[in-house]
């Protein structure tokens, strides 16, 4: 029987406890948008990212369909209070180049290696959310001299044992039509549940402007990247990195399930489950989200 730390996180009494360092949407926004894009060649592709914070360093990867102005101003913030956080657009998205390498998972996560050591560093923490979940985890099973600590957001083992999504869901995903807030606003539709979103109208309040784009082209490549993915479910009790994963139980991109499985293969690992959260609960509790992430990074061995 596998050794699995689980904790269901109940936001009805949490939110008040939360211990990351209580800074305004706005603030953050701010804070974010000043920060100076940077670039850097790996292999076929020039990566634009952009660093805060100071200390030890987390790098974070984006999502399906994500540039790295969609992260949660307050989440990355509140990391950023206690690490070095670097964010980068993905092979092809937003500001960094397509290369001519295929897209493949196994490709992104030759991308971030790359990146990491470009940065200087020969190991660090990682944080990987939807498809940089994938990501994530691929590296830390190809290099696991590469990653001391790894946090699997929305994340699943893919294969034939992965809990799929709907059709209905997978449809308004897989759809890459319309103007570029058409398609931001049919994405948010299924990442915040919508109770939620009725609860809090004001999408100004918690969601990012999009300042950059992501091609249908890519968009497309992307998805087929997903969706060719072997599974990783049988290598996953090879994975002796500290490794905390992290699920909405309201999730309809990334059924909850998945996490269950990929923490039952994982010996060891931490399960953190946030009650009503969607795949992009980061906008929605995203102080309490990192408190958990450095409090796992301060404590797991």
């Amino acid at each position: 029987m596998k050794l699995v730390f689980a904790l269901l996180t109940l936001f009805t009494s949490y939110c008040a406890a939360s211990q990351s360092a209580d800074v305004s949407f706005k603030t953050a926004l701010a804070k974010m948008d000043s920060l100076p894009v940077e670039h850097v060649t790996v292999g076929d592709i020039e990566i634009a990212y952009k660093t805060l914070g100071q200390g030890e360093p987390l790098f974070c990867i984006t999502g399906n369909g994500d540039t790295m102005d969609l992260w949660s101003p307050q989440f990355i913030t509140a990391l950023a209070a206690e690490r070095k956080v670097y964010i980068f657009d993905n092979r092809g998205a937003g500001l960094t180049t397509a290369g001519t390498k295929p897209f493949s998972i196994e490709q992104f996560a030759e991308d971030t290696a790359g990146f990491i050591r470009a940065m200087g560093y020969e190991s660090t923490d990682l944080l990987g959310f939807s498809m940089g979940s994938r990501t994530a985890a691929q590296l830390t099973i190809d290099q696991p001299s590469l990653i001391k600590k790894v946090v699997l957001y929305g994340c699943a083992p893919g294969g034939k044992i992965e809990v799929k999504r709907s059709a209905a869901v997978q449809a308004i995903f897989a759809d890459t039509s319309g103007t570029p807030e058409e398609k931001i606003e049919r994405m948010y539709s299924v990442l915040i549940p919508e109770d939620w979103r009725k609860a809090h109208p004001d999408d100004s309040t918690y969601l990012p402007p999009v300042t950059e784009s992501i091609t249908p082209a890519v968009r497309e490549k992307q998805n087929a990247a997903v969706a060719n993915w072997p599974s990783i479910y049988d290598k996953l009790p090879s994975i002796n990195t500290p490794t905390l994963i992290m699920a909405g139980t309201a999730d309809e991109i990334v059924p909850p399930a998945n996490a269950v499985l990929l923490a039952e293969q994982i010996e060891g690992s931490w399960l953190v489950r946030f009650r009503d959260g969607g795949h992009g609960m980061m906008f929605q509790f995203p102080l309490q989200m990192a408190d958990v992430v450095i409090t796992f990074l301060h404590t797991a061995n």
